[in-house]
């Protein structure tokens, strides 16, 4: 099962939109939680970051506009994500 996720990701076209999990301790102010550093993203089209438990059915978490090639989405705290361990994309919005 390892081996095929590793193909996988190594099959995605190098011009596509990117996402790097970006994991945030607790701070005076904020609880703590994740954001997405989005990078390589065609300006002025609409995202869909998503996540699944198995890698077959794909939830969405928000939709994002971009405006820029690189962008932030926004912060989630750890009580507002899935439990359980989960996958994270992001696609193009239809």
């Amino acid at each position: 099962m390892k081996l095929i996720i590793i193909i996988l990701l190594l099959c995605v076209n190098v011009n596509a939109a990117s996402l790097k999990l970006i994991s945030k301790g607790k701070t005076a102010d904020l609880s703590s939680g994740l954001y997405f550093e989005l990078t390589n993203m065609e300006p002025f089209i609409m995202y869909k970051l998503e996540y699944s438990k198995d890698l077959i059915k794909w939830k969405e978490m928000v939709r994002v506009g971009t405006y820029s090639t690189h962008m932030k989405s926004p912060f989630w705290a750890w009580d507002e994500l899935p439990p359980q361990k989960c996958f994270f994309r992001l696609v193009l919005a239809q």
